[in-house]
């Protein structure tokens, strides 16, 4: 008995090591999407999806040695449809390969998808429910048509996915857009009731910009961040990692644009009540350096380095309190950080102030001190 349960095991395990996978679909016949689209249609009731993938002919035959021929480097294919799964199987009526999203490295929203709180909510519970879609993909949003950003070619990189994925790469050399993907986006909306602050990208001739960024209020858009209030936000979050502040000072004839290179930023927070009203402090210690070469001279007239650090501190000033009135008085919407802070590290105030924080977040007094130091000047010649 026992000798034939053994040969009854041994036949299972051969036949397990055996069976292939019954749904297993062969590289070559997947189509891998490196970047989508969402756009809505001209009544805004239906989505139109744009997918952009490779051309993995061509990269086929450049890996071989075959030349790279006059075949495209990469296409993108729109489809128009009531929900985004439609679309992305209707896409299979015209491409003759099985769309793959577990490549995908960016999705860009239209204007018209965030504007429109309904459409904006079902685009992203499709997204949730996709088992293909990396939750580290980018997400962004254009003024203008997702659509218009990945039909376009572009020089220095035509597959758009992996261009938006490597300007990201090197955020910190500027600090003027947020690198958060998908993970953090989406925690956000459902943490705050549908406030989000998301990459805005726009498309130019020749090449893609991404700078500046979407503010989303309760699912929807409420407005944009430009460079500089960008780059304020960033601070007071503890987001930037690099980036230049441009400051003036006099010169022996004419006032001198000097670069301020960031090179490390140092962030500590603080909060108290005092009479009825809460107080948040942040405290500022930022690091850089003074890289061109024609100021080095400059730098040893008098107090030169020091007015350098204190014109830098208030350009940095300039830009939180500009992302601060933002935020507290325009949008009466904390994405400070305020909140949460408070309800880690302070619970009981919390517990005082939290069911209620809407409509005490805008009566926070908020200060911000700065202080920068150059720790080196004349590095490039």
């Amino acid at each position: 008995m026992k000798r034939k349960l053994k040969i009854v095991i041994l036949w299972v395990l051969i036949l397990l090591m055996l069976t292939g996978c019954w749904d297993k679909i062969e590289i070559e016949d997947r189509a891998f999407v490196m970047a989508i689209g969402i756009d809505l249609s001209s009544s805004n009731k239906r989505y139109v999806v744009t997918f952009q993938f490779p051309n993995a002919a061509q990269i086929t035959k450049g890996t071989s040695g075959g030349g790279g021929g006059s075949e495209k480097p990469s296409f993108a294919v729109s489809e128009v449809a009531d929900t985004i799964f439609s679309a992305s199987r209707h896409i299979s009526t015209r491409i003759d390969k099985a769309l793959y999203l577990g490549h995908t490295q960016a999705i860009i929203f239209g204007k018209d998808v965030v504007e429109n709180k309904d459409k904006f909510q079902q685009v992203l519970d499709s997204l949730d429910r996709s088992y293909e879609l990396s939750r580290k993909v980018y997400l962004l949003v254009t003024p203008q048509k997702a659509q218009d950003i990945l039909l376009k070619k572009y020089e220095m990189e035509p597959n758009t996915g992996a261009y938006i994925r490597d300007i990201f790469k090197h955020y910190n050399r500027t600090s003027r857009f947020p690198t958060i993907d998908y993970n953090k986006i989406t925690k956000s909306l459902h943490e705050t009731n549908g406030n989000a602050i998301i990459p805005k990208i726009i498309a130019g001739k020749d090449e893609i910009k991404i700078a500046g960024s979407a503010i989303i209020k309760n699912y929807k858009l409420a407005g944009w961040m430009e460079d500089d209030e960008n780059m304020g936000y960033m601070l007071l979050t503890g987001l930037v990692k690099g980036g230049d502040v441009a400051v003036s000072t006099p010169g022996d004839e004419e006032r001198i644009e000097i670069p301020f290179n960031i090179s490390n930023v140092i962030r500590r927070r603080a909060v108290k009540e005092e009479n009825g009203k809460i107080i948040y402090r942040v405290i500022l210690e930022v690091e850089g350096d003074i890289t061109e070469y024609t100021f080095e001279k400059q730098m040893m007239k008098g107090d030169l380095l020091n007015v350098i650090e204190r014109k830098t501190s208030d350009e940095i000033k300039k830009m939180t309190q500009k992302a601060i009135n933002r935020f507290q008085k325009e949008l009466k919407v904390d994405m400070l950080g305020i909140g949460d802070y408070i309800e880690k590290y302070h619970p009981s105030l919390w517990e005082k102030v939290g069911k209620d924080w809407d409509k005490i977040f805008p009566e926070v007094e908020i200060k911000v001190d700065v202080t920068s130091h150059v720790r080196r000047i004349g590095l490039f010649r």
